[in-house]
């Protein structure tokens, strides 16, 4: 391996290379050292992935040998929740020792427990405005204070407890995500920070809690594409990049198709808006826009019950163009591309789980907000797919651009399919952020409001550990975006407007698509606040909340 890492000296990731590479078989003298790039590739895409009776476990003895350590979820003493036998006896000795075991993850040693060691990880207090959360971060914080004590085969003891109904489902995903290691660090290092992990939820193994294991080992699996999409720099996902990864993780799999378009005279006629985002970038080949669409299909087409039409705003870059973001503000726009990883992930949920009563159609809008002598400018009046006039006043409003002309081309085409739900899904906005912290903001237009769409969003959000707010668009927030020059449909932003910033967004999408007066349900997901931004890794909200909501579980 090492020879072939000095052959790939100028290669800029080596690992990304196309799997029958010239540039790599020829260095290599005989097949099994071509043999071994590619499996060790291979590795790097799918993060050795979680898998159920390989490297994921369902335990039913928490004095097993084949662990070194125990975590186990310690509730609020004021909640009576029963403790096994002999760790309750065990916590209720140190606790008379040690209050602080209430307050933060403590490591243990304890002949109860395989391995010897014992981690509480606390929820801390709970009152009745908490939600599902207390149990995921405790979970999280316990096992990355496992791994930090050098466990690399933990075992997570996961009870039910009925304050929180999806607890087990929630505590597992908290776990899974205490182990992922970002896609750039995998293909330098592709060394594990685990080697097993296991969930004990009682003495006896159960349909139900498989399920419950199967379940969040999917959802985990999308969680990591969505972060490897999101947290990647904006050289190893540049759109061209994103597409790859993309192909590479749906290769194989029936259910899915891929269309991507990156003709350029293509680009400018059906998606003008996105074009012009991206014209300063057009000068460098590989940050040409691309618009990737992922369709998955169930394999009996008469059980489908509902459409879901996704589109993901993914700026790779935004420096905010001419309009350029200062005071350091321009760090961390890399995560600009979150909105399209999270449809991506929300696919391959579908693709992992297969529900047989969706249809899914996901276009991720690929692009760079560059700065140039070609950057598009304010005060140019451009022509959307669906024909209004928009005159730019705010060049760093461009993920509004990105996702219009897919969101309309999409709004055309619903009325031929099945019960269609449309969605935008994006860090849209610092607004949203200013208004509700580190939560989704969800916003629905008239026809998804008479079904209270974003309330049931919400519901299954506290539910699966995903917060969510609901805003409403209001007449104004719609009648804002109106042109007030001679020739303007639309304005890319009112900027004299002091208020309702990440509302108006929605109003102005639902305008240039032309679903102001569609009878088509649409939503609106401002993920600006709870994307996750540097240092912490991307969250790959809302791929939970989607899959809770529209039944994609087992």
């Amino acid at each position: 391996m090492q020879c072939v890492r000095f052959f790939c000296k100028n290669i800029r990731l080596f690992s990304t290379l196309p799997k029958r590479s010239v540039k790599v078989t020829t260095l290599c003298t005989n097949y099994k050292q071509w043999h071994s790039i590619q499996r060790y590739r291979s590795d790097i895409m799918s993060f050795k992935e979680f898998k159920l009776y390989e490297n994921v476990f369902i335990e039913t003895n928490v004095l097993s040998n084949d662990y070194d350590a125990v975590v186990f979820i310690l509730y609020p003493e004021d909640l009576k929740v029963p403790l096994p036998t002999h760790i309750g006896s065990f916590v209720d000795k140190i606790s008379k020792i040690d209050k602080h075991i209430h307050k933060a993850a403590t490591v243990w040693n304890c002949d109860y427990v395989s391995g010897g060691r014992l981690i509480l990880a606390p929820t801390g207090k709970i009152t009745p405005y908490h939600d599902a959360r207390v149990v995921k971060d405790a979970a999280l914080k316990g096992l990355i204070r496992a791994l930090e004590a050098g466990a690399k085969k933990p075992l997570l003891v996961v009870q039910n407890i009925v304050y929180f109904p999806d607890c087990q489902l929630v505590a597992i995903l908290g776990a899974l995500e205490a182990l992922y290691v970002p896609l750039q660090m995998r293909e330098r290092d592709n060394t594990k920070n685990f080697l097993r992990i296991g969930f004990h939820a009682e003495e006896k193994r159960t349909e139900a809690f498989e399920r419950v294991v199967r379940n969040a080992i999917a959802l985990e699996r999308s969680r990591v594409f969505a972060r490897d999409i999101a947290g990647g720099d904006p050289e190893r996902m540049a759109p061209a990049k994103i597409v790859e990864y993309v192909k590479e993780s749906f290769n194989g799999d029936n259910n899915v198709k891929i269309n991507v378009i990156d003709d350029d005279d293509v680009i400018a006629k059906d998606y003008p808006l996105l074009s012009a985002v991206s014209r300063a970038a057009n000068r460098i080949d590989r940050h040409k826009p691309r618009v990737l669409e992922i369709i998955y299909s169930p394999s009996d087409v008469a059980r489908v019950s509902e459409t879901l039409m996704l589109v993901g705003k993914g700026v790779t870059y935004d420096t905010g163009g001419a309009d350029i973001k200062i005071s350091g503000k321009m760090a961390g726009m890399a995560r600009d591309k979150c909105g399209a990883a999270a449809v991506a992930g929300f696919l391959k949920a579908c693709s992992i789980l297969k529900p047989p009563h969706l249809k899914v159609i996901g276009v991720l809008c690929l692009c760079r907000n560059s700065i140039g002598e070609d950057s598009y400018v304010a005060d140019e009046l451009l022509i959307s797919k669906s024909g209004k006039t928009v005159r730019v006043t705010n060049t760093d409003a461009e993920g509004r651009f990105a996702m219009a002309d897919a969101l309309y081309k999409l709004a055309e085409s619903a009325s031929n399919e099945l019960n269609p739900h449309l969605y935008t899904i994006a860090t849209l906005t610092g607004h949203a952020r200013a208004c509700y912290g580190g939560y989704v903001a969800a916003m629905d237009n008239h026809s998804a409001k008479a079904t209270n769409h974003s309330t049931k969003l919400q519901f299954s959000g506290s539910r699966i550990s995903e917060p969510i707010e609901v805003s409403y668009v209001r007449p104004e927030d719609l009648a804002v975006n109106v042109g007030k020059s001679k020739g303007d449909d639309l304005l890319q932003v009112d900027m004299d407007t002091k208020c309702r910033h990440h509302q108006l967004a929605a109003g102005f999408l639902i305008k240039v698509s032309g679903l102001e007066d569609k009878n088509v349900k649409y939503t609106h997901l401002d993920i600006a606040g709870a994307a996750g931004s540097p240092p912490s890794e991307p969250t790959a909200v809302p791929i939970l909340s989607l899959c809770h909501v529209h039944k994609v579980l087992l």
